[in-house]
Protein backbone atom coordinates (compact mmCIF):
# COMPACT_ATOMS: atom_id res chain seq x y z
CA UNK A 1 0.00 0.00 0.00
CA UNK A 2 2.77 2.48 0.96
CA UNK A 3 4.66 1.64 -2.24
CA UNK A 4 1.55 2.26 -4.36
CA UNK A 5 0.85 5.55 -2.60
CA UNK A 6 4.44 6.68 -3.14
CA UNK A 7 4.25 5.91 -6.87
CA UNK A 8 0.94 7.75 -7.16
CA UNK A 9 2.17 10.83 -5.28
CA UNK A 10 5.43 11.03 -7.27
CA UNK A 11 3.52 10.71 -10.54
CA UNK A 12 1.00 13.34 -9.50
CA UNK A 13 3.77 15.75 -8.46
CA UNK A 14 5.49 15.24 -11.81
CA UNK A 15 2.31 15.87 -13.80
CA UNK A 16 1.26 18.89 -11.74
CA UNK A 17 4.71 20.43 -12.12
CA UNK A 18 4.61 19.83 -15.88
CA UNK A 19 1.20 21.40 -16.29
CA UNK A 20 2.03 24.36 -14.04
CA UNK A 21 5.27 25.12 -15.95
CA UNK A 22 3.42 26.31 -19.03
CA UNK A 23 2.84 22.99 -20.78
CA UNK A 24 -0.70 24.00 -21.55
CA UNK A 25 -1.20 22.60 -25.02
CA UNK A 26 -4.12 20.22 -25.27
CA UNK A 27 -2.03 17.48 -26.90
CA UNK A 28 0.61 17.55 -24.18
CA UNK A 29 -2.05 17.53 -21.45
CA UNK A 30 -3.71 14.47 -22.98
CA UNK A 31 -0.37 12.65 -23.26
CA UNK A 32 0.50 13.49 -19.66
CA UNK A 33 -2.98 12.38 -18.58
CA UNK A 34 -2.69 9.00 -20.34
CA UNK A 35 0.85 8.36 -19.06
CA UNK A 36 -0.21 9.21 -15.51
CA UNK A 37 -3.31 7.02 -15.77
CA UNK A 38 -1.13 4.14 -16.97
CA UNK A 39 1.35 4.50 -14.10
CA UNK A 40 -1.39 4.79 -11.49
CA UNK A 41 -3.35 1.86 -12.96
CA UNK A 42 -0.21 -0.30 -12.94
CA UNK A 43 0.62 0.69 -9.34
CA UNK A 44 -2.87 0.15 -7.98
CA UNK A 45 -4.20 -2.56 -10.29
CA UNK A 46 -7.27 -0.40 -10.83
CA UNK A 47 -8.75 1.93 -13.38
CA UNK A 48 -7.87 5.58 -12.89
CA UNK A 49 -10.00 8.34 -14.35
CA UNK A 50 -7.87 11.50 -14.55
CA UNK A 51 -8.59 15.01 -15.68
CA UNK A 52 -5.75 17.52 -16.02
CA UNK A 53 -6.83 21.09 -16.57
CA UNK A 54 -5.15 24.44 -15.86
CA UNK A 55 -2.46 22.90 -13.64
CA UNK A 56 -5.02 20.98 -11.59
CA UNK A 57 -5.28 17.19 -11.48
CA UNK A 58 -8.52 15.43 -10.57
CA UNK A 59 -8.61 11.66 -10.04
CA UNK A 60 -11.81 9.67 -9.72
CA UNK A 61 -11.74 6.21 -8.18
CA UNK A 62 -13.90 3.21 -9.00
CA UNK A 63 -15.95 3.92 -5.87
CA UNK A 64 -16.72 7.45 -7.12
CA UNK A 65 -14.37 9.17 -4.66
CA UNK A 66 -12.67 12.21 -6.15
CA UNK A 67 -9.24 13.66 -5.31
CA UNK A 68 -8.20 17.08 -6.60
CA UNK A 69 -4.61 18.35 -6.50
CA UNK A 70 -2.73 21.47 -7.46
CA UNK A 71 -5.36 24.18 -7.49
CA UNK A 72 -4.44 27.70 -6.34
CA UNK A 73 -7.96 28.61 -5.24
CA UNK A 74 -9.65 27.67 -1.97
CA UNK A 75 -11.12 24.18 -2.50
CA UNK A 76 -14.87 23.70 -2.47
CA UNK A 77 -16.94 20.71 -1.42
CA UNK A 78 -15.73 17.39 -0.05
CA UNK A 79 -13.62 17.68 3.14
CA UNK A 80 -12.83 21.35 2.49
CA UNK A 81 -16.48 22.18 3.16
CA UNK A 82 -15.80 21.55 6.86
CA UNK A 83 -13.16 24.30 7.06
CA UNK A 84 -13.71 28.03 7.32
CA UNK A 85 -12.12 29.74 4.32
CA UNK A 86 -8.70 31.29 5.00
CA UNK A 87 -8.85 34.67 3.24
CA UNK A 88 -5.26 35.87 3.65
CA UNK A 89 -2.00 34.99 1.91
CA UNK A 90 -1.54 33.26 -1.42
CA UNK A 91 -2.56 29.64 -1.98
CA UNK A 92 0.31 27.66 -3.46
CA UNK A 93 -1.18 24.15 -3.41
CA UNK A 94 -4.31 22.24 -2.46
CA UNK A 95 -5.41 18.64 -2.12
CA UNK A 96 -9.08 17.90 -1.52
CA UNK A 97 -10.90 14.57 -1.18
CA UNK A 98 -13.83 13.09 0.71
CA UNK A 99 -11.71 12.15 3.74
CA UNK A 100 -9.16 14.95 3.83
CA UNK A 101 -8.01 18.32 2.69
CA UNK A 102 -4.66 20.13 2.64
CA UNK A 103 -4.19 23.80 1.75
CA UNK A 104 -0.75 25.42 1.71
CA UNK A 105 -0.32 29.19 1.61
CA UNK A 106 2.48 31.73 1.63
CA UNK A 107 2.61 35.44 2.55
CA UNK A 108 0.67 34.84 5.76
CA UNK A 109 1.14 37.23 8.69
CA UNK A 110 1.16 36.05 12.33
CA UNK A 111 -2.08 37.88 13.13
CA UNK A 112 -3.76 36.05 10.21
CA UNK A 113 -2.72 32.69 11.71
CA UNK A 114 -4.02 33.73 15.16
CA UNK A 115 -7.32 34.96 13.74
CA UNK A 116 -7.81 31.72 11.81
CA UNK A 117 -7.16 29.59 14.90
CA UNK A 118 -9.87 31.55 16.73
CA UNK A 119 -12.20 31.11 13.76
CA UNK A 120 -11.59 27.35 13.82
CA UNK A 121 -12.33 27.20 17.54
CA UNK A 122 -15.58 29.12 17.12
CA UNK A 123 -16.61 26.89 14.20
CA UNK A 124 -16.42 23.78 16.38
CA UNK A 125 -12.77 22.71 16.39
CA UNK A 126 -12.57 23.02 20.15
CA UNK A 127 -12.19 19.42 21.37
CA UNK A 128 -8.87 17.90 22.43
CA UNK A 129 -7.08 21.12 21.57
CA UNK A 130 -3.29 21.09 21.46
CA UNK A 131 -1.25 24.20 20.75
CA UNK A 132 2.50 24.68 20.47
CA UNK A 133 4.54 27.82 19.77
CA UNK A 134 8.23 28.58 19.48
CA UNK A 135 9.94 31.68 18.13
CA UNK A 136 9.09 30.81 14.54
CA UNK A 137 6.75 27.81 14.55
CA UNK A 138 3.16 27.66 15.71
CA UNK A 139 0.92 24.59 15.65
CA UNK A 140 -2.74 24.12 16.41
CA UNK A 141 -4.50 20.74 16.54
CA UNK A 142 -8.12 20.10 17.47
CA UNK A 143 -11.10 17.88 16.83
CA UNK A 144 -14.61 18.96 15.95
CA UNK A 145 -15.95 15.48 16.73
CA UNK A 146 -14.65 11.93 17.18
CA UNK A 147 -13.66 11.53 13.53
CA UNK A 148 -12.73 15.00 12.26
CA UNK A 149 -9.60 16.88 13.21
CA UNK A 150 -7.56 19.78 11.92
CA UNK A 151 -3.83 20.47 12.13
CA UNK A 152 -2.49 23.95 11.35
CA UNK A 153 1.24 24.58 11.07
CA UNK A 154 2.52 28.12 10.70
CA UNK A 155 6.12 29.18 10.06
CA UNK A 156 6.37 32.89 10.92
CA UNK A 157 9.91 33.16 9.53
CA UNK A 158 8.85 32.05 6.04
CA UNK A 159 5.25 33.25 6.45
CA UNK A 160 3.83 29.92 5.31
CA UNK A 161 0.90 27.97 6.66
CA UNK A 162 -0.48 24.50 6.03
CA UNK A 163 -4.08 23.70 6.90
CA UNK A 164 -4.78 19.98 7.10
CA UNK A 165 -8.17 18.42 7.80
CA UNK A 166 -8.68 14.68 8.13
CA UNK A 167 -11.79 12.59 8.59
CA UNK A 168 -11.03 9.16 10.03
CA UNK A 169 -13.36 6.20 10.03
Amino acid sequence: MFKNLTVILLTVIMVVSLTSCGVKQSVNEKIAEKVTEGVINKATGGEADLDIKDGQLTMKGEDGEKLTLGDTKWPEGQAAALLPKFNKGKIISTINADKGCLVMLENVEPQDYNKYVEELKSSGFSNEVSEYSSETNHNFMAKSNETTYVVIMYDSENKTISINLEISE
